[in-house]
């Protein structure tokens, strides 16, 4: 760890914040605990992301228990994201570790390296997130030796971190210190033969922590977040993508009710390879083109190619009989995606906020991107808009159509929050509420 991120997290200064405002953008009067500012350890926020019901236990985890944390549920199904995308609307920092088998405690605590010709400690994830006041966040920790986990105990039960290494240092855990556990099992064991690698956990270990369990989100979120990040993929399209993913997962749980479907099969939907199963049909989409339908073209590398030759069949039968419905001009109304249209309103405003990707550099994270608007009929007479983040600030330029127009800079340090990401946001949906219509196709740098 560098000089300048230690001195990051030794200056974060903890504050109360009201929890409505944090969550949901409205006052609730429920003060919860984190920091007045972000350090390089905080995840980024993602502006598109959609809490679900199982958030509400996080939430009140965050609200004031000191239990340590242990999520569990089916891959794939966003435990890790709801819990970083949490802690970064609290500006908490998160260090995370990914269990594996040959996992030691030295890998938490810390170990002993030569630096500039000398030994010094260099501290794990768990070290600093005591020291600190972080988030220690292990995932796949039901892969865990059972080694590894008994020596957790004391920090669970909220006792001090003595590093022998490093001559019997004593780390008392930070009054803001947390401890999240993710995992596909409760900690009984996999019972499923799908999680292979998992073992059963001590009793003495998962009595220690608070539970929640976490499954996939509900149809009409998993709709919506296909809406918000694939603006292009008709209403339609998506509506029948997660009634599809839906009936997989109950021929995988033997539930299925769809014809004569009814064998279970080895495979799953999780929301991330739903979500996959739409950037690829998105980004297939010339394939209409050449007669190649691409949905199931991309359904195979989302997800069928890791079936059995039969069970692909089976998914292929399926598609073949849900998605009949859609013409081929559904799929080829995606070509806004490419640039050949324009976007207005709601679809326009989903569409740009899809664009905004955080790109982490020293010492803030900044955003390289730009974002264009014109009227339809790009005559003359139309008007433009551009933005550009850049590291020094937003860079607007605005004129008609033909014309190098104006241009203003907004210096960083004058953007909403410090950041030239939201002003952006901001200015463009102003632009597009105002009537303008976005140009997919000069969208990314």
């Amino acid at each position: 760890m560098s000089t300048n991120q230690v001195n990051d997290l030794a200056s974060l200064q903890p504050t109360d914040l009201d929890a409505g405002q944090v969550f949901s953008g409205k006052p609730s009067g429920t003060a919860i605990r984190g920091y007045a500012t972000s350090s390089a350890y905080t995840p980024a926020i993602d502006p598109g992301y959609v809490f679900h019901e199982s958030s509400r236990d996080m939430v009140v985890w965050f609200l004031g228990l000191r239990e340590p944390l242990y999520v569990f549920g089916p891959c794939g199904c966003g435990k890790t994201s709801c819990i970083k995308q949490l802690a970064a609307r609290l500006n908490y920092p998160v260090f995370e570790v990914t269990g594996h088998g040959r996992l030691e405690f030295a890998d938490l605590i810390g170990h002993l390296t030569v630096r500039n010709g000398n030994m010094a400690f260099e501290y794990g994830p768990l070290a600093l997130a005591m020291r600190y006041g972080g988030i220690f966040l292990a995932n796949e920790i039901d892969i865990t030796p059972p080694e590894v986990a008994a020596g957790l105990h004391g920090i669970l039960d909220g006792s001090p971190l003595c590093i022998a290494e490093n001559g019997g240092e004593l780390i008392a855990p930070h009054p803001m210190f947390r401890f999240a556990a993710t995992a596909n099992t409760n900690g009984g064991g996999d019972e499923s033969g799908l999680y292979q690698g998992t073992q059963r956990q001590n009793l003495a270990f998962s009595d220690r922590f608070m539970l929640c369990e976490m499954g996939y989100p509900d149809a009409n979120t998993e709709i919506m977040l296909l809406n918000q990040r694939f603006p292009s993929l008709p209403d339609k399209l998506c509506s029948t993508m997660v009634e599809y993913a839906n009936e997989v997962r109950k021929l995988f749980m033997g539930e299925a009710s769809t014809g004569n479907l009814t064998n279970t099969i080895e495979i799953t939907f999780s929301t991330r390879s739903l979500l996959r199963w739409g950037d690829l049909t998105v980004r297939f989409q010339p394939l209409a083109h050449q007669g190649i339908q691409p949905v199931t073209y991309a359904l195979d590398r989302a997800l069928a190619y890791r079936a059995s030759r039969e069970t692909r069949a089976m998914l292929h039968e399926l598609a073949q009989r849900m998605f009949s419905q859609h013409t081929e001009a559904d799929i080829k109304a995606m070509g806004s995606e490419s640039g050949e249209e324009f976007l207005q309103g709601d679809t326009a405003l989903r569409f740009m906020k899809s664009r905004l990707r955080y790109v982490p550099t020293v010492p803030q994270p900044r955003v390289y991107l730009q974002v264009d608007y014109g009227l339809p009929d790009q005559t003359q007479s139309g008007k433009f808009w551009t933005g550009e983040a850049r590291p020094e600030g937003l860079m607007l330029q605005w004129g008609k159509q033909g014309t190098a127009g104006q241009q203003k800079l907004i210096p960083a340090e004058q953007c909403e929050s410090g950041n030239v990401v939201l002003e952006l946001e901001c200015r463009a949906a102003k632009k597009l509420k105002d009537g303008y219509a976005f140009v997919p196709g000069k969208s990314l740098l």
